[in-house]
């Protein structure tokens, strides 16, 4: 089993999802569809800087500090 946050489910839609849409869509009820394709792309980018993020750096510290990027999450379950 993965670790937490390994993104592996996230990795396997990135690789696979298209072709099996394409494949398979049809067997989903017509009005499942968008909101099936609005989830998987919400998967992908959650996480991502696509979603936004807030940067954190110690303006105190001495030294060249390293900023931090957090990236915002989809807020999708």
């Amino acid at each position: 089993m993965g670790k937490k946050g390994s993104g592996v489910i996230k990795q396997i839609l990135k690789e696979h999802f298209n072709g099996f849409w394409a494949l398979h869509a049809q067997r989903f009820p017509v009005d499942y569809r968008d909101d099936i394709e609005e989830t998987v792309i919400k998967t992908i980018r959650c996480g991502t800087k696509d979603l936004g993020y807030a940067r954190y750096e110690c303006l105190g510290c001495e030294g060249e500090p390293s900023p931090k990027f957090v990236c915002f999450t989809c807020k999708s379950r």
